[in-house]
Protein backbone atom coordinates (compact mmCIF):
# COMPACT_ATOMS: atom_id res chain seq x y z
CA UNK A 1 0.00 0.00 0.00
CA UNK A 2 1.27 3.52 -0.87
CA UNK A 3 -0.04 6.33 0.85
CA UNK A 4 0.47 9.84 -0.33
CA UNK A 5 -2.12 12.37 1.74
CA UNK A 6 -5.20 9.95 1.63
CA UNK A 7 -4.98 8.43 -1.80
CA UNK A 8 -4.55 4.33 -1.30
CA UNK A 9 -3.40 1.65 -3.35
CA UNK A 10 -4.63 -2.28 -2.17
CA UNK A 11 -1.45 -4.08 -0.43
CA UNK A 12 -1.85 -5.72 2.81
CA UNK A 13 0.78 -3.14 5.13
CA UNK A 14 3.43 0.07 4.34
CA UNK A 15 4.91 2.43 5.62
CA UNK A 16 2.98 6.00 5.76
CA UNK A 17 3.90 9.92 6.97
CA UNK A 18 1.32 12.14 7.92
CA UNK A 19 1.56 15.33 10.26
CA UNK A 20 0.98 15.88 14.45
CA UNK A 21 -0.53 18.61 15.72
CA UNK A 22 2.39 19.21 18.13
CA UNK A 23 2.62 19.89 21.95
CA UNK A 24 3.77 22.85 24.54
CA UNK A 25 7.05 21.10 24.59
CA UNK A 26 7.03 20.55 20.74
CA UNK A 27 5.34 23.85 19.24
CA UNK A 28 5.97 22.45 16.14
CA UNK A 29 4.65 19.45 14.60
CA UNK A 30 6.40 16.71 13.38
CA UNK A 31 5.63 14.22 10.31
CA UNK A 32 5.44 10.94 12.01
CA UNK A 33 5.42 7.63 10.74
CA UNK A 34 3.88 4.35 11.23
CA UNK A 35 3.28 0.94 9.34
CA UNK A 36 -0.42 0.53 8.24
CA UNK A 37 -1.86 -3.16 8.28
CA UNK A 38 -4.91 -3.85 6.61
CA UNK A 39 -7.50 -6.48 6.16
CA UNK A 40 -8.76 -8.12 2.94
CA UNK A 41 -11.59 -6.16 1.80
CA UNK A 42 -13.29 -2.74 1.08
CA UNK A 43 -14.31 -1.68 4.54
CA UNK A 44 -14.97 0.48 6.20
CA UNK A 45 -12.89 -0.96 9.16
CA UNK A 46 -12.69 -0.97 12.80
CA UNK A 47 -8.80 0.24 13.35
CA UNK A 48 -6.23 -0.07 16.68
CA UNK A 49 -3.40 2.70 17.26
CA UNK A 50 -0.61 1.01 18.34
CA UNK A 51 2.08 2.02 20.74
CA UNK A 52 5.27 0.96 21.23
CA UNK A 53 7.57 -0.34 23.69
CA UNK A 54 10.67 2.46 25.68
CA UNK A 55 12.79 0.57 23.23
CA UNK A 56 10.58 1.39 20.14
CA UNK A 57 8.84 -1.08 17.47
CA UNK A 58 9.47 -4.45 18.92
CA UNK A 59 9.24 -6.94 15.51
CA UNK A 60 8.97 -9.84 17.54
CA UNK A 61 5.46 -8.91 19.06
CA UNK A 62 4.58 -5.63 17.34
CA UNK A 63 4.50 -7.12 13.68
CA UNK A 64 2.97 -10.22 14.88
CA UNK A 65 0.39 -8.18 16.87
CA UNK A 66 0.15 -5.81 13.71
CA UNK A 67 -1.04 -9.14 11.66
CA UNK A 68 -3.13 -10.52 13.84
CA UNK A 69 -5.38 -7.64 14.13
CA UNK A 70 -5.85 -7.17 10.34
CA UNK A 71 -6.88 -10.73 10.25
CA UNK A 72 -9.76 -10.38 12.69
CA UNK A 73 -10.68 -7.18 10.79
CA UNK A 74 -8.74 -4.30 12.12
CA UNK A 75 -6.54 -2.08 10.42
CA UNK A 76 -3.45 -1.46 12.14
CA UNK A 77 -1.40 1.01 12.58
CA UNK A 78 1.88 1.02 14.67
CA UNK A 79 2.86 4.34 15.45
CA UNK A 80 7.18 5.38 15.74
CA UNK A 81 7.44 7.70 18.38
CA UNK A 82 10.97 7.65 18.18
CA UNK A 83 12.79 7.72 15.16
CA UNK A 84 11.11 10.71 13.70
CA UNK A 85 12.24 12.54 16.90
CA UNK A 86 15.72 11.03 16.46
CA UNK A 87 15.01 8.93 19.56
CA UNK A 88 16.42 4.79 19.65
CA UNK A 89 15.29 4.28 23.35
CA UNK A 90 13.88 5.96 26.25
CA UNK A 91 14.24 2.48 28.81
CA UNK A 92 17.31 3.59 30.57
CA UNK A 93 16.67 7.21 30.82
CA UNK A 94 14.66 8.98 33.39
CA UNK A 95 14.13 12.28 32.05
CA UNK A 96 12.87 11.17 28.61
CA UNK A 97 10.96 8.07 30.04
CA UNK A 98 9.26 10.67 31.39
CA UNK A 99 8.90 13.13 29.54
CA UNK A 100 8.10 11.40 26.01
CA UNK A 101 4.82 10.42 27.64
CA UNK A 102 3.08 13.69 26.74
CA UNK A 103 4.22 13.92 23.36
CA UNK A 104 3.04 10.01 23.10
CA UNK A 105 -0.03 10.74 24.43
CA UNK A 106 -0.86 13.60 21.08
CA UNK A 107 0.99 11.07 18.74
CA UNK A 108 -1.70 8.46 19.83
CA UNK A 109 -4.85 11.04 19.11
CA UNK A 110 -3.12 12.77 16.24
CA UNK A 111 -3.12 9.29 14.52
CA UNK A 112 -6.50 8.64 15.36
CA UNK A 113 -7.34 11.53 13.47
CA UNK A 114 -5.38 10.53 10.46
CA UNK A 115 -7.15 7.21 10.65
CA UNK A 116 -10.23 8.57 10.71
CA UNK A 117 -9.96 10.33 7.49
CA UNK A 118 -9.18 7.12 5.59
CA UNK A 119 -12.12 6.24 3.76
CA UNK A 120 -11.53 2.62 4.71
CA UNK A 121 -11.41 3.46 8.34
CA UNK A 122 -15.22 4.29 10.86
CA UNK A 123 -14.05 6.57 12.47
CA UNK A 124 -16.51 5.69 15.45
CA UNK A 125 -14.56 2.85 15.75
CA UNK A 126 -11.03 2.89 16.46
CA UNK A 127 -8.93 1.71 19.54
CA UNK A 128 -5.78 2.44 20.84
CA UNK A 129 -3.32 -0.75 22.11
CA UNK A 130 0.20 0.16 23.69
CA UNK A 131 2.71 -2.13 25.52
CA UNK A 132 4.80 -0.98 28.26
CA UNK A 133 5.88 3.15 27.80
CA UNK A 134 3.16 2.61 25.41
CA UNK A 135 0.88 1.02 27.90
CA UNK A 136 1.60 3.33 30.32
CA UNK A 137 1.07 6.03 27.41
CA UNK A 138 -2.32 4.49 26.65
CA UNK A 139 -3.58 5.17 30.43
CA UNK A 140 -2.83 8.57 30.16
CA UNK A 141 -4.50 8.88 26.94
CA UNK A 142 -7.67 7.94 28.38
CA UNK A 143 -6.96 10.17 30.98
CA UNK A 144 -7.21 12.97 28.86
CA UNK A 145 -10.27 15.27 28.69
CA UNK A 146 -10.57 14.44 24.92
CA UNK A 147 -13.75 15.62 22.64
CA UNK A 148 -14.13 12.76 20.73
CA UNK A 149 -12.21 10.06 22.49
CA UNK A 150 -10.78 6.50 21.89
CA UNK A 151 -13.88 3.54 21.72
CA UNK A 152 -11.60 0.97 23.60
CA UNK A 153 -8.23 0.94 24.93
CA UNK A 154 -5.43 -2.02 25.91
CA UNK A 155 -2.60 -1.76 27.96
CA UNK A 156 0.19 -4.61 28.23
CA UNK A 157 2.25 -4.33 31.25
CA UNK A 158 1.93 -0.87 32.13
CA UNK A 159 3.55 1.29 34.31
CA UNK A 160 0.30 1.73 36.21
CA UNK A 161 0.23 5.56 37.85
CA UNK A 162 -2.72 7.29 37.22
CA UNK A 163 -6.30 6.68 38.85
CA UNK A 164 -8.44 4.97 36.96
CA UNK A 165 -12.06 5.63 38.23
CA UNK A 166 -12.32 8.81 35.18
CA UNK A 167 -11.24 7.55 31.99
CA UNK A 168 -12.38 8.54 29.01
CA UNK A 169 -12.95 4.98 26.93
CA UNK A 170 -13.39 1.22 28.85
CA UNK A 171 -10.04 -0.35 29.74
CA UNK A 172 -8.27 -3.94 29.68
CA UNK A 173 -5.25 -4.32 31.11
CA UNK A 174 -2.87 -7.45 30.93
CA UNK A 175 0.16 -8.06 33.29
CA UNK A 176 2.40 -10.23 34.81
CA UNK A 177 2.82 -11.10 38.50
CA UNK A 178 6.56 -12.04 38.09
CA UNK A 179 6.75 -8.51 36.18
CA UNK A 180 9.99 -6.72 37.76
CA UNK A 181 9.44 -3.18 35.87
CA UNK A 182 6.07 -2.89 35.58
CA UNK A 183 4.87 -4.23 38.68
CA UNK A 184 1.52 -5.53 38.90
CA UNK A 185 0.90 -4.79 42.53
CA UNK A 186 0.63 -0.87 40.79
CA UNK A 187 -2.37 -2.05 39.13
CA UNK A 188 -4.22 -3.95 41.12
CA UNK A 189 -3.91 -0.74 43.79
CA UNK A 190 -5.44 1.53 41.06
CA UNK A 191 -8.36 -0.58 40.01
CA UNK A 192 -11.66 1.36 40.66
CA UNK A 193 -13.08 0.33 44.35
CA UNK A 194 -16.50 2.11 43.30
CA UNK A 195 -18.58 2.31 40.00
CA UNK A 196 -16.27 3.76 37.37
CA UNK A 197 -17.09 5.61 34.17
CA UNK A 198 -15.80 3.04 31.73
CA UNK A 199 -15.34 -0.35 32.39
CA UNK A 200 -11.54 -1.21 33.62
CA UNK A 201 -10.52 -5.28 33.50
CA UNK A 202 -7.55 -6.31 34.74
CA UNK A 203 -5.69 -9.48 34.10
CA UNK A 204 -2.79 -10.54 36.28
CA UNK A 205 -0.89 -13.74 34.58
CA UNK A 206 0.85 -16.21 37.26
CA UNK A 207 4.81 -16.77 36.68
CA UNK A 208 4.90 -14.07 34.03
CA UNK A 209 7.40 -11.30 33.22
CA UNK A 210 7.76 -8.06 31.23
CA UNK A 211 6.88 -8.68 27.46
CA UNK A 212 5.50 -11.77 27.74
CA UNK A 213 3.28 -11.86 24.61
CA UNK A 214 6.96 -11.46 22.10
CA UNK A 215 7.37 -14.74 20.93
CA UNK A 216 10.74 -16.17 21.79
CA UNK A 217 12.11 -13.38 24.01
CA UNK A 218 14.19 -13.79 26.74
CA UNK A 219 16.89 -11.02 27.86
CA UNK A 220 17.59 -9.00 30.61
CA UNK A 221 17.18 -5.01 29.37
CA UNK A 222 18.65 -1.75 31.47
CA UNK A 223 15.74 0.14 32.87
CA UNK A 224 15.75 3.18 34.96
CA UNK A 225 16.21 1.38 38.30
CA UNK A 226 18.18 -1.38 37.03
CA UNK A 227 18.09 -4.19 34.88
CA UNK A 228 14.67 -6.03 34.00
CA UNK A 229 13.80 -9.58 33.33
CA UNK A 230 12.06 -10.15 29.54
CA UNK A 231 10.74 -13.62 28.76
CA UNK A 232 7.64 -15.22 26.34
CA UNK A 233 5.29 -16.89 28.30
CA UNK A 234 2.86 -19.34 25.99
CA UNK A 235 0.39 -19.99 28.35
CA UNK A 236 -0.05 -16.19 29.13
CA UNK A 237 0.41 -15.11 25.47
CA UNK A 238 -2.50 -17.15 24.29
CA UNK A 239 -4.98 -16.22 26.35
CA UNK A 240 -3.86 -12.53 25.81
CA UNK A 241 -5.13 -13.32 22.88
CA UNK A 242 -8.43 -14.29 23.12
CA UNK A 243 -9.00 -11.63 25.83
CA UNK A 244 -7.87 -8.84 23.10
CA UNK A 245 -10.31 -10.36 20.96
CA UNK A 246 -13.38 -10.62 22.88
CA UNK A 247 -12.37 -6.99 24.02
CA UNK A 248 -12.34 -5.57 20.71
CA UNK A 249 -15.10 -7.25 19.50
CA UNK A 250 -17.22 -6.20 22.35
CA UNK A 251 -16.41 -2.53 21.70
CA UNK A 252 -15.56 -2.42 18.49
CA UNK A 253 -17.88 -4.82 16.82
CA UNK A 254 -21.10 -5.11 18.50
CA UNK A 255 -23.72 -3.36 17.37
CA UNK A 256 -24.53 -1.34 20.70
CA UNK A 257 -20.82 -0.54 20.71
CA UNK A 258 -20.98 1.87 17.53
CA UNK A 259 -21.80 5.37 17.98
CA UNK A 260 -22.18 7.97 14.85
CA UNK A 261 -21.93 11.18 15.88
Amino acid sequence: MLVVGLAVTASPAEIVTFKGTGTAAEPDPLMLTGKLTMPDGDGPFPAVVMLHGCGGILLKRDNPWAERLSNWGYVALQVDSFRPRGVKSVCADRSSNFRFIPKRVRDAYDSKVYLSRLSFVDRNRIAVMGWSHGGWTTLHVLSEKERDPFRAAIAFYPWCAVPMTDLNAPLSILIGNADDWSPAQRCVSRMPSDKSTHEVTLKVYPNAHHDFDAKGVDRMVQGVTGAHRLLYNEEAADDAIVRVKNFLEKHLKSSNAIQHF
